[in-house]
């Protein structure tokens, strides 16, 4: 007999850790974003914090790219395997995604979008593409050390409509967070797609957090609630295959303390001190031990650190290495600019500011955000 589609809420005993998790991040709904860090310094972080949480979710599918191969074929332009195209893919799909919101607020999902996103996650992949790319499957599927297995090929189109409208069914504001924990299960209960399925329900996830009005989950990617041990993510899907309360109410408790842990996180990041002593200064005094860049050039990125909005201009270096000409600091500059370790905040400005997206510098954002528990998965 064919299983049903489980859309039901489970039902959440007032007292318990669920509740104080729905509340946590209710006011973290609600909080208007400040962020203290320069939003372009800003910015660079969060790039390449989602860059090594996109390689994270694809390695729950068994991709075995390290951090140290992805960062060579990211800024230095190494390889063109599939294994990085893979992680390249979940970045331009999470992109996406946040371009539809940003534009229109009010998006809502459907069986459309759900497929473009497919067919993202899956361009140009041959062993973990699909041969039915941006769309539903038409045969039958089994989830590798699984129990469940998915419903018939026949079924996937109703019970994604049902998935769909419930996702997009207005309801009690409280009720969204569980919604978002419950979608990803009955997604992966789905299982609607021939591949990509795993990808594609953590896609879900970031995309409901964003339809539901949590503004600040374009900060985050929330692929890493279910990457920091991809057993134990495999475990409570099975607890909430069962489909029981007890099941559903930790796998709740699961998906929403990995949600509330990425966004304090990002809290973490906003704060100007905490970004600059614990993540931007570390990667420069890494990267001057390692001899990548001289001593002159870490006390210009040191300079630039320094100042409120993060920009210096050749003056301000002229003041700091009073040894130099005003030709020798032009040439300094342009070197510096040349190797990415300066950026300008706009292509004609005379102003510059540190560039954390540089080959010398991102290697020690990623060791800092590492040994700030921002990600653990090894080099």
């Amino acid at each position: 007999m064919e299983e049903k589609l489980n859309l039901s809420l489970p039902e959440v005993d007032f007292n318990s850790n669920l509740v104080q998790l729905i509340l946590q991040l209710e006011v973290l709904r609600n909080n208007a974003i400040s962020i203290e860090t320069q939003p372009i310094l800003f910015n660079q972080v969060k790039a390449i914090f989602h860059m090594i949480e996109s390689l994270q979710s694809a390695r729950i599918e068994g991709n075995r790219t390290t951090i140290s191969d992805y960062v060579s074929a990211k800024f230095e332009k190494k390889t063109n395997a599939e294994s990085i195209k893979e992680i390249e893919n979940i970045e331009n799909t999470i992109d996406y995604v946040n371009k539809r919101y940003d534009e229109d607020k009010n998006f809502k999902l459907s069986a459309h979008f759900i497929k473009e996103l497919h067919a993202l996650i899956t361009k140009d992949l041959k062993n973990e593409g699909s041969k039915e790319s941006g769309k539903f499957r038409t045969c039958n599927v089994r989830i590798n050390n699984a129990i469940h297995t998915p419903p018939d090929m026949f079924l996937v189109n109703d019970y994604m409509e049902q998935l769909i409208d419930w996702i997009n069914k207005d309801d009690k504001t409280q009720m969204q967070l569980l919604k978002v924990a419950i979608a990803h299960h009955c997604f992966t209960w789905i299982h609607p797609f021939d591949n990509g399925n795993g990808r594609m329900s953590r896609i879900l996830t970031y995309t409901m957090l964003r339809q539901y009005g949590f503004d600040m989950a374009y900060l985050l990617n929330s692929t890493a609630v279910f990457c920091m041990d991809r057993n134990k993510y495999f475990d409570m899907l099975q607890k909430a295959d069962e489909g029981d309360n007890v099941g559903q109410l930790a796998w709740c408790e699961y998906v929403l303390n990995g949600i509330n842990n990425e966004m304090s996180k990002v809290s973490n990041l906003m704060n100007k001190t905490f970004f600059s002593e614990k993540i931007v200064k570390p990667a420069i005094n890494r990267a001057y031990d390692l001899h990548f860049i001289s001593n002159e050039y870490k006390q210009v990125l040191l300079l630039s650190l320094k100042q409120d909005n993060s920009l210096i201009k050749s003056a301000d270096i002229q003041k700091l290495l009073k040894d130099k000409t005003t030709r020798q600091v032009t040439s300094l500059i342009t070197k510096m600019v040349e190797t990415g370790l300066l950026t300008k905040p706009k292509p004609k400005s005379r102003m510059y500011m540190i560039n954390l997206l540089s080959k010398d510098l991102a290697r020690g954002v990623i060791e800092a955000l590492y040994n700030e528990k921002f990600i653990s998965i090894e080099n």
